[in-house]
């Protein structure tokens, strides 16, 4: 993978270093509601799945180095995963912030800086995402358009559920 990058913004990060990644906050977040299309799996599986792929982590910077003390690491507050080979091709998933986080930006800001990155693939040829709905976010931030599909369209866009699958489709 390429070299970390990071954006800071007021009291947050979001940066693409593996090391800031912590697994158990995002098993933790695909526990909730919000995450209608996840499910919380085993740890060592969430890790496998963040190792391999470009992740975009969103950070709570500590406001004093005191509330530091004993913590690792800034907390994890959102994500936004790309599976892709830094080259041709990406696939947006896994994007959240936390409900108490909401309301700031955060979200949009998170999609401006995975577009800021992807932006310096001169070969890149299409950026991919499924939501269940239409989400002017995507379309304005990542500049994503609805695929037309079928025969007439020319193109489709096949899909399988797998095991894993918490949605029917």
């Amino acid at each position: 993978m390429s070299t970390p990058t990071e954006w800071y913004r007021d009291q947050h990060l979001v940066s693409t270093s593996p090391s800031l990644l912590q697994p158990a906050a995002v098993n933790e977040a695909f526990k909730s509601d919000s995450m209608y299309w996840a499910k919380p799996i085993g740890e060592s599986l969430v890790k496998k799945m963040l190792e391999k792929s470009l992740c975009f982590g969103l950070y709570e910077l500590p406001s004093s180095t005191s509330s530091i003390a004993g913590k690792s690491g800034p907390r994890q507050i959102g994500l936004a995963r790309l599976i892709t080979d830094e080259v041709s091709f990406a696939y947006l998933s896994d994007v959240y912030v936390l409900e108490e986080f909401q309301g700031k930006g955060l979200g949009t800001w998170l999609i401006e800086c995975v577009e800021a990155h992807v932006m310096k693939w001169p070969e890149l040829r299409r950026i991919m995402l499924i939501t269940s709905h239409t989400n002017k976010l995507y379309e304005n931030k990542l500049g994503v358009k609805l695929f037309p599909q079928g025969v007439n369209n020319e193109m489709s866009v096949f899909s399988r559920a797998g095991l894993g699958s918490v949605l029917p489709y």
